[in-house]
């Protein structure tokens, strides 16, 4: 996401309580963290509400960042704590609009160009797909955006969720096994996969 060395620095500065660096540091990572809190909320207004929150808790919690793991993981797991707290109180469930999803990353579609009638299709599955993870409890639904959406390890998905690692692999094949359950029932097809190049 960042090069290494100046993100370290730049955290450090923020340790040291430099509010020039945390204002670069916002800028650097509000994109992420209002998409990633877009997908779990799935409400644009609760989203921006999780960012500022969010990043209240990063300015109060900086100091305890000790670098064990990347920055992105850290946040990552203040922003997923953060967005937990706003379904909590608000309970949150509608589902998140298409329009805020990027190509490829819930889905990954190969091949050649469709035509329109194939474009209207995959959409259609899309939004169904969606719509069923959406209905999932947010311990399965958490691991999938996070494994699929965002293509993250399972071992920093085990560390942001504080789960086990056996727990992340028992909670994505779950999460699979019910969405294909739910696939069978509205006869559509369910294609999670990671965009190329992701692992």
């Amino acid at each position: 996401m960042t090069d290494d060395r100046a993100l370290t620095q730049l955290v450090n500065r923020c340790q040291q309580g430099d509010l020039e660096a945390f204002a670069q540091l916002f800028r650097r990572f509000r994109q992420y963290v209002y998409d990633l809190a877009c997908v779990i909320l799935r409400d644009n207004v609760a989203a921006q509400d999780a960012v500022q929150d969010t990043f209240l808790r990063v300015m109060e919690k900086v100091d305890t960042f000790a670098g064990d793991a990347a920055f992105e993981t850290w946040l990552t797991a203040v922003t997923v704590n953060t967005c937990r707290s706003h379904l909590r109180r608000q309970k949150v469930r509608r589902f998140l609009s298409l329009e805020s999803l990027r190509p490829g990353q819930l889905l990954h579609v190969g091949g050649a160009a469709p035509n329109p009638a194939r474009l209207v299709e995959e959409r259609l599955r899309r939004q169904s797909l969606w719509q069923m993870v959406n209905t999932l409890p947010d311990r399965l639904r958490l691991p999938l955006i996070l494994r699929y959406r965002y293509a993250l390890p399972c071992g920093d998905i085990a560390d942001i969720l504080d789960l086990k690692l056996g727990t992340v692999y028992q909670q994505l094949n779950e999460g699979r096994r019910q969405l294909e359950k739910l696939a069978a029932q509205q006869e559509t097809a369910v294609n999670l996969s990671l965009a190329p190049g992701e692992s």
